[in-house]
């Protein structure tokens, strides 16, 4: 598990995300993003990698109201074809922070 926070309150124009840099994956592995309690916000599948390389980073949307009190927790688990789930290595995944990206839709009134 890991709680993360925003650098501030979203403001209009704003949504936040979970920028995950992945490392060296075992070759077909996925890792399943989940809140706490157990939704799914999304994957890190990378194709097209070559063994050996890393997987770079994948961004993940994250609901508005996933955020409580400006903090979300993540749980990150490790998919492997005929293997249990486990928790990815820091090898795996070396960060998971939150980004902050502009939204389109109607200006800020002021």
């Amino acid at each position: 598990m890991k709680t993360l926070a925003l650098p501030h309150r979203l403001e209009r124009g704003e949504a936040a995300t979970l920028r995950i840099t992945a490392g060296i994956l075992p070759r077909g592995a996925r890792v399943v993003v989940r809140l706490a309690g157990g939704k799914i916000l999304g994957t890190v599948a990378p194709f097209g990698v070559l063994p050996g390389q890393k997987a770079g980073f994948t961004t993940i949307p994250v609901p508005a109201d996933a955020w409580i009190d400006g903090k979300i927790t993540v749980v990150l688990e490790l998919e492997e074809r005929g293997k249990p789930p486990r928790v990815p290595t820091p090898a795996e995944i070396e960060a998971v922070e939150v980004a902050l990206v502009e939204v389109s839709g109607p200006p800020p009134s002021h």
